[in-house]
């Protein structure tokens, strides 16, 4: 038997649920989530975050990474898709994998674009760039990797929310890393 399942959503103040729309249960806003991230364990790092609109334009992305993030140019953008279900990998082909990735991006100067997410193939990707910078020196090119995920997937999102924040997505390009208002 097959079931179709409609989107619904609760209305605020009420127990009623109506199906979902997008037009009404949707709103854009500035964004008040952005910073510096801290990932932990044993290669600690900080990196950097934004929310950002799905019609944002790309070429106040890139500006933004370019000019205020200060990210190198990518000579050649390799995005990694798959799906989120996680999988075992044999050792000699994850071996392989990493090997390749790394490779590519350090010796291309190339951005990784992900999903964003510690699952799946994209965990394969995250595992493979941390290696990478635990074992190499410096003096190696640095790999940059983006994950793009839905605000709705990202844990412990409300931690990234800053509301004192008055504006920073409403500007036509990026002031800097932390706006006035």
């Amino acid at each position: 038997m097959n079931y179709y399942i409609h989107p619904c959503v609760l209305i605020e103040g009420t127990t009623e649920m109506e199906r979902w729309d997008p037009h009404r249960h949707i709103r854009e806003a500035p964004t008040d989530a952005y910073g510096d991230i801290r990932f932990g364990g044993i290669g600690q790092k900080t990196s950097k975050y934004i929310r950002v609109s799905s019609n944002t334009r790309v070429d106040l992305l890139y500006q933004l990474m370019t000019e205020q993030w200060k990210l190198h140019p990518p000579n050649l953008l390799i995005s990694v898709t798959g799906g989120a279900k996680n999988f075992y990998m044999k050792t000699h082909l994850k071996d392989k994998f990493r090997r390749w990735l790394t490779k590519v991006a350090q010796s291309t100067g190339a951005w990784i674009l992900t999903g964003g997410t510690h699952t799946g193939v994209m965990k394969h990707v995250g595992m493979a760039v941390r290696d990478y910078t635990q074992s190499s020196s410096s003096l190696k090119g640095q790999i940059v990797t983006i994950g793009v995920a839905t605000w709705g997937v990202i844990h412990n999102r409300e931690a990234l929310v800053h509301p004192e924040v008055s504006c920073y997505s409403c500007y036509t390009s990026f002031p800097g890393d932390h706006p006035t208002s």
